[in-house]
């Protein structure tokens, strides 16, 4: 696996951590807290969560689309001259 697409897929994944963090804090504080006046508030989901779910969505689509399309090309199947000259190996005399 590519180091990008490894990068990417850990941001999803702590992106996953981080909305359930947050789904156990909204319901602890829903049932757990009811008799506590200080919090003054209702605690619900707003717009930030269901954003939150759609870069997750994105992170994983992007994620996936790179893993697929990131293997090089061979000089066997390079649509030009060009492109498989420069898809050749260089030694470079290590």
């Amino acid at each position: 696996m590519p180091l990008i697409d490894a990068m990417v897929t850990l941001v999803a994944a702590t992106s996953v951590v981080t909305l359930e963090v947050f789904r156990s804090m909204i319901h602890h504080m829903n049932n757990s807290v009811k008799g506590i006046d200080w919090f003054r508030g209702e605690f619900h989901y707003g717009f930030s969560y269901a954003f939150g779910w759609v870069t997750f969505i994105l992170l994983v689509l992007s994620s996936v689309t790179f893993l697929l399309l990131s293997g090089k090309r061979k000089r066997e199947k390079a649509l030009s001259e060009r492109e498989a000259r420069e898809n050749e190996p260089v030694n470079i005399g290590r």
